[in-house]
């Protein structure tokens, strides 16, 4: 018998971004539900309530959990938002400061520099790998009618991973928010959820935005699991283990993120809110 569920808002900052709602259900037993009824009881929030990412949290045992998150049509496989979003629930729930999620994920309750209270948590890296620029890539961004061209590009190990696509010049970020991509090249071209960037070295910066027609995703407005990847990209080629990244969708999302050996830490303002 699932409990009532909880809204919980990730990646919001004042001012710059909006960030990502996501329900939790938050049982103190394995929860035995099929994965067909997860994802029914997902669609149903979704057409009720507008939320796009629904989460199963259960109590395996003490600072133990698993954290199931899913969408309308299927799970999802890696959900940063969604597993800081259970994590903030479990603290405020269960009085506690740390937790471990999924058997090789940690997350842990702290304050920042500005005295907010914040989620943090710790990714395995998802290591990236450079290649030539796809040519239909070239033809994939644009504003206003321009075409935008990326000048580097990555990808994750697995197939069905993700594609990075880094712009050759630093936009103004009102080009960078408003521009646009063509879905149905992505959709014929490439397996890949797409990740586009443009990073500022100097201030330790990072713009990004994210894109997943081929599941559903035409825009991710705040996503953290893909920063796992993007991480290990910006140490590999500019040796930058410390970022704040802004996601320009339109809602926006903020999280700073520093890169350990095999880790990657998000850290994320996280809040519950009303139904």
């Amino acid at each position: 018998m699932l409990s009532p569920y909880q809204l919980v808002r990730v990646f919001n900052k004042a001012k710059v971004a909006e960030g990502n709602q996501a329900v939790i259900f938050l049982s103190s037993s394995p929860i035995t539900l099929p994965q067909n009824e997860l994802i029914r009881l997902s669609a149903d929030i979704r057409k009720d309530k507008g939320i796009t990412t629904t989460c199963f949290t259960a109590e395996l045992e003490a600072g133990q959990y698993e954290v199931q998150c899913f969408n309308n049509k299927s799970a999802i496989q890696c959900c940063g938002h969604g597993m800081i979003a259970a994590a903030k629930n479990i603290f405020v729930e269960n009085k506690l400061s740390k937790i471990i999620i999924n058997k090789n994920i940690t997350a842990s309750r702290d304050i920042d520099e500005a005295g907010n209270d914040v989620v943090k948590l710790s990714l395995p890296r998802l290591y990236s790998r450079l290649q030539i620029v796809p040519d239909w890539a070239n033809d994939v961004i644009n504003f206003e009618n321009e075409k935008l061209t990326p000048n580097k590009s990555a990808i994750s190990e697995d197939d069905d991973g993700y594609l990075l696509l880094e712009l050759s010049s630093v936009l103004p970020l009102k080009v960078f928010r408003e521009m646009q991509l063509d879905t149905n090249k992505i959709c014929d071209n490439t397996k890949h959820a797409v990740v586009i960037i443009q990073f500022d070295k100097e201030k330790e910066s990072l713009a990004m935005r994210y894109f997943a027609p081929q599941y559903g995703v035409d825009e991710d407005v705040a996503t953290g699991s893909v920063m796992r990847f993007v991480a290990d990209y910006i140490e590999k080629n500019y040796q930058c283990v410390q970022l704040d990244v802004t996601q320009y969708s339109s809602l926006g999302g903020y999280m700073k993120v520093n890169c350990g050996e095999e880790k990657v830490f998000i850290t994320a303002n996280a809040s519950m809110e009303t139904q």
